[in-house]
């Protein structure tokens, strides 16, 4: 390239030996300059591709060389705390079903889905059964299972878990005790509900199992260490703990410090215990795993915030919901002007009150803070409506939630009015989303990433408004985060699934990229899989769109996945094992009319009375 000075019209200038200098100067500075914008590049880089770096704490039982032992090794020491935590809610939240301690056997019909459901006993296993209404016998059963674990502790509801095929799922039978009735489980009192399908993996057994983990990349694959809820849900891994008793010369301690190979959760900041609670009294209207973690990274100790981002709608007052206490409890004047104030100053995990000492225990609670003289109604009016004087009567009153047949106590400590949206009424529509919790630093590109996430999340809700309105930001979003380097394979497999949805095309190459990295597991691996395969199909790419049918039918129990795997086989000329894999389609979702009518129609031809009649009775809309 010609330089300036050798230009025509422009004679060239004399060289000095300052001059040479100065050129030689302007070089360095433009080569510093350079190589400073390259490690700018590559930093950003580095920092949208590699996850976050793991928090700290002085416990040392929140780090990676402390694993879980179970609540069995802590009973030997703490046998009077694992009994009375035990008796309460947490402490029986998920047990094997033993069938002489279940509610009785029933049977009730569902007219919405035209179908009745039987409960009862049989060789040993308590079943659920789902049955075809037909004007004349014999019955028609369409599913039928023992179950295996059973959910709750009773004094709200009981719900049940199945095991087939390897895979756990949800019955939709629910005992509810304030009926002492079964009852459609949530979600299934509609015409066309999931069934027996409905997936358990372990974004559901979190909050319920005391260690639940999924089977290699599966979805719902679950293997259960320890059913209920144990002391290391609030504790933290007990390994560590259980070594420094097991050897007291290691312990160096002396009488006035703390452990810090096991967390207790009073010696804990507010904002630190809360987060013990919060994982799992918090879920709001979205909720993100941070980049690079999962729900079981959480160890009591660390922030959550650290492990994943809570959004609500900004502005929106919280509507009374199972999981929403944290929210509404944030929202009080008593927690707002405490500094003190917290889940842990009216629970004691490891206990509760008795019925006929609950009032008298909670109303203490309120008047360590409040003096009896500030109650401003009336005495008459104050003993109709709460002859024991209870504060929590009146202040944190009894709420409908958004699961039938379930009130519970609402968290918002104040005074409640009926037309308050907070006291139980439907919150009002809001389409822009904030954090709940401070969230930790994250590069630009992360926030985009966990938004638009959270706007996905949003989308999906089935009573989400505006669907495509929340898809188009979390589209957006996403899509600025990929630009800005950021190499993620749930959010690439989300973003395919996004695509796919709204058609808008590109959903292949983020599907193939999720699916480059070998440890995705779980709902992306799923979502990619299925976009991957949808889009080979439709390019007549078959032999590739099987392999990945095949492996969806091991990562999951979805009809959906059987009957694409079936027209894949068909278009490669595997007839008979087309019909087979819609027999399997069939027997997961029984509710596949069409698919009955052409399996009956299929055995009758090949001379199979038998199956024929069987799909036959049940190919009825």
């Amino acid at each position: 390239m010609t330089s300036p000075d050798s230009l025509p019209g422009i004679p060239a200038a004399p060289t000095s030996p300052r001059r040479g200098l100065r050129l030689a100067l302007l070089g360095s500075i433009l080569l510093l300059a350079a190589l400073v914008g390259v490690w700018i590049v590559r930093t950003r880089q580095r920092q949208t591709t590699q996850p976050p770096s793991s928090p700290s704490s002085p416990y040392r039982n929140t780090g990676p060389d402390a694993h879980y032992v179970g609540s069995s090794a802590c009973r030997s020491c703490h046998e009077e705390q694992t009994a009375s935590f035990r008796r309460i809610g947490m402490g029986r939240s998920m047990t094997l079903v033993d069938p002489e301690q279940q509610p009785p056997d029933a049977v009730f019909d569902h007219p919405a889905s035209k179908r009745y459901y039987q409960v009862r006993r049989k060789d040993g296993a308590l079943w659920h059964r789902e049955l075809l209404h037909t004007e004349k016998p014999p019955e028609v059963p369409l599913s039928e299972f023992p179950l295996k674990y059973v959910v709750g502790s009773g004094r709200h509801a009981l719900t049940y878990l199945v095991e087939t095929d390897g895979f756990m799922v949800e019955s939709p039978l629910t005992w509810y005790a304030s009926r002492q009735a079964w009852g459609m489980s949530p979600g299934y009192d509609k015409p066309q509900h999931l069934g027996f399908t409905r997936a358990v993996g372990e974004a559901c057994l979190y909050c319920h199992a005391g260690q639940a983990e999924v089977v290699g990349r599966s979805l719902h694959r679950m293997h259960i260490t320890e059913a209920a809820i144990g002391c290391e849900r609030c504790h933290g891994p007990g390994s560590l703990h259980v070594q420094r008793h097991e050897k007291p010369q290691l312990d160096d301690r002396t009488r006035e410090e703390i452990d810090c190979t096991i967390v207790n959760p009073a010696h804990l900041s507010r904002d630190l215990a809360e987060a013990v609670c919060q994982q799992c009294h918090l879920h709001s209207v979205a909720v993100v795993a941070a980049r690079g973690r999962k729900l079981s990274d959480f160890r009591p100790g660390l922030r959550l915030q650290d492990f994943r981002h809570v959004y609500v709608f900004e502005g929106a007052e919280q509507s009374m919901t199972v999981v929403g206490h944290v929210e509404q409890m944030h929202l009080s004047r008593c927690y707002r002007g405490s500094d003190t104030l917290s889940c842990l100053t009216c629970h004691d995990p490891h206990g509760e009150p008795a019925a006929a000492e609950r009032t008298a225990y909670y109303k203490a609670i309120c008047l360590n803070c409040h003096s009896p003289e500030r109650c401003t109604v009336e005495k008459a009016q104050r003993a109709q409506k709460s002859p024991n004087n209870d504060c929590v009567h009146c202040h944190m009153p009894r709420s409908p939630t958004d699961i039938p047949h379930l009130a519970f106590t609402h968290h918002r400590i104040g005074i409640h009015r009926r037309s308050d949206p907070a006291s139980g009424a439907p919150a009002g529509v809001e389409d822009k989303l904030r954090a709940f919790l401070e969230p930790p630093p994250l590069s630009d590109a992360d926030r985009k990433r966990s938004l638009g996430l959270a706007y996905l999340r949003v989308s999906l809700r089935e009573d989400a408004a505006s669907v495509r309105q929340y898809q188009e930001r979390a589209l957006k979003l996403l899509s600025e985060a990929r630009e800005a380097g950021l190499r993620d394979p749930e959010a690439d497999a989300d973003l395919a699934q996004l695509c796919f949805d709204m058609g808008v095309g590109g959903g292949l190459k983020y599907a193939e990229s999720a699916l480059a990295d070998p440890a995705l597991a779980g709902q992306g691996r799923c979502d990619a899989l299925l976009v991957l395969a949808q889009e080979q199909g439709k390019q007549g790419n078959y032999a590739t769109a099987l392999a990945a049918f095949g492996e969806l039918t091991e990562l999951r129990r979805h009809a959906l996945d059987w009957l694409l795997l079936a027209t894949c086989k068909r278009a490669l000329g595997e007839g008979d094992a087309a019909e087979e894999t819609l027999a399997v389609a069939a027997r997961i979702n029984p509710r596949l009319w069409n698919v009955h009518r052409h399996l009956a129609e299929y055995y009758r031809q090949r001379g199979d009375a038998a199956r024929a009649a069987w799909h036959q009775q049940r190919a009825v809309p």
